[in-house]
């Protein structure tokens, strides 16, 4: 395959229509009345409503009548308090639930492994999983099994974990966002070693759900973009910075509208690199990651998406 082309394993109807073009899900409350819920669990909801309003307001339009609704419920003399409502959560990650993409990875031209980008769960909690291989014949020099996975609850990080195996590196980390304690604790296993972060006030990100993050949000060209990480027991404001619109052509002799964005992450990342990443992303509601781009110690590594699927 040549870089900067992307082979799709799709079903006979259009590729375009179907999955760059696709409806964007109602994301609408669903509010159940007069069911078994406490007021400790009605102040829940309204501090995740609250966050959900804090970081996602261009999806969430409904969200801050639900919560002055909540909170008149809240204020009430309560001795005889009957629950009144019950919040179907919204998740903004939920939009990629069964999203599933497998990536062909290139070192200098070279196939050397594959990756894939995979989502489960439901409107309260979402697990998004990646794994990198290299394949046989590159595992006899540079063996490299990555797998990294983010559980998110009511749009928040709630645990991430890290396992790598690249040449002679080893890791093992593990990450516990606890924010109704505003606390987060980052172990180092093969370390054996943990830092508890306290105090905490605002929503970080990991890696991994930083990224689906970004792509829940409105991105033009040249307005840079600030996602707040931590990753690897360090906080860092991610400036993504999209540089160009370009096309990319398809095998099929289509070409899609994309937009390249540069993040400027200065922690680990999700395998180790030497210098910028790039990448192209679809140029709609989407955002399908096309093809990303870095360096590594020696050469460059470019990930091409082979396969997009969205059961």
């Amino acid at each position: 395959m040549a870089l900067g082309k992307v082979e799709l394993n799709l079903p006979s109807f259009d590729f375009i229509e179907t999955y760059l073009f696709e409806k964007k899900p109602d994301t609408k409350p669903n509010i159940k009345r007069n069911t078994d819920v406490d007021k400790t669990e009605a102040k829940q909801v309204m501090n995740n409503l609250t966050t959900i309003k804090d970081n996602y307001p261009e999806n969430l339009t409904e969200i801050p009548e639900i919560i002055e609704e909540i909170s008149k419920i809240l204020s009430k003399d309560t001795s005889n308090w009957q629950p009144v409502m019950q919040l179907q959560t919204i998740n903004p990650f939920a939009r990629f639930i069964k999203e599933t993409m497998k990536f062909n990875i290139y070192w200098m031209g070279i196939y050397v492994g594959s990756a894939t980008l995979s989502v489960s769960g439901n409107e309260t909690e979402v697990t998004i999983t990646s794994t990198v291989r290299s394949t046989d014949f590159i595992s006899n020099f540079y063996y490299v099994n990555d797998r990294a996975e983010s559980r998110i609850e009511y749009g928040k990080p709630k645990h991430f974990t890290l396992i790598q195996a690249e040449g002679k590196y080893r890791g093992n980390k593990e990450t516990i966002f606890d924010y109704d304690r505003g606390e987060i604790i980052f172990t180092n296993h093969l370390k054996n070693s943990t830092t508890y972060h306290k105090g905490i006030d605002k929503l970080f990100m990991d890696v991994l759900s930083g990224f689906f993050y970004l792509r829940t949000l409105p991105i033009k060209l040249n307005e840079s973009i600030k996602i707040d990480i931590f990753d690897s027991n360090k906080f860092a404001t991610v400036q993504v910075l999209p540089i160009r619109e370009e096309k990319i052509d398809l095998t099929d002799k289509k070409q899609i509208d994309t937009i390249v964005i540069k993040p400027d992450l200065n922690t680990e990342g999700l395998f180790k690199r030497k210098g910028d990443i790039i990448i192209w992303l679809s140029r709609d509601e989407n955002k399908i990651p096309l093809r990303i781009e870095t360096k590594v110690p020696i050469g460059k590594v470019v990930a091409e998406l082979k396969e997009y699927r969205k059961d």
